[in-house]
């Protein structure tokens, strides 16, 4: 594949997957790369991984899963919510469940902020988008428990919330999910008592 055809068919990418599919080398790619950041034709959004804002299939979103490395991650909190339509407000930034440590990236595209939750959250309440590369999504449910899983964390992170419209939470999933993945019993009834404040209030 030549870099032309890569380039239309990539929104964001590697330099490896790069050099791989344009049968190059790591070095000599990355001085292709170089040169086309200096162009405009690509931006470098972190170390090794590039993007293309004007690519008809990029959004800032899709960035996610090149920044996770190895963890395990989707994109969840107030940013799925928004995405949801639960908050009209726009996030400040791109907020990411994770495995990995709790930080904060800056690129020319957004800022990331990756919060970390147990690895037994990950296992259920999460889709994937239908874009090009895909990233992994909290549905509505599990977008606002893990919201409220990180309130009841030291920090007080999401103690107030924005105006929500909470009329498309599945209170039958939110309390299932609440049942299998939050064990500890004061963490469980610190989110149950900031549901009932948000007259979310189910049946198990």
């Amino acid at each position: 594949m030549n870099s032309l055809a890569f380039l239309l068919r990539h929104a964001v990418f590697t330099t490896r997957q790069y050099a791989v599919l344009c049968d190059s080398r790591i070095d000599v790619a990355s001085r292709q790369l170089a040169r086309l950041s200096r162009q405009g034709v690509v931006v470098r959004v972190t170390r090794g991984v590039w993007g293309q804002p004007e690519h008809p299939r990029f959004t800032p979103f899709t960035v996610v899963p090149f920044l996770l490395g190895n963890e395990q991650g989707y994109v969840s909190f107030l940013s799925a919510m928004h995405l949801h339509g639960l908050i009209a407000q726009i996030p400040g930034s791109i907020q990411v469940a994770t495995t990995g440590h709790t930080r904060c990236l800056a690129t020319p595209f957004a800022r990331y902020e990756f919060l970390r939750i147990q690895p037994s959250m990950m296992r259920e309440g999460v889709g994937t988008s239908a874009t090009e590369p895909a990233y992994n999504i909290a549905t509505v449910a599990k977008a606002l428990l893990d919201t409220l899983y990180i309130a009841t964390r030291k920090g007080r992170r999401f103690a107030s919330l924005p105006e929500l419209d909470l009329s498309e939470v599945s209170k039958a999933e939110l309390y299932r999910l609440l049942d299998r993945q939050v064990c500890a019993t004061p963490i469980q009834r610190a989110i149950e008592d900031r549901l009932a404040e948000l007259e979310v209030v189910g049946v198990r």
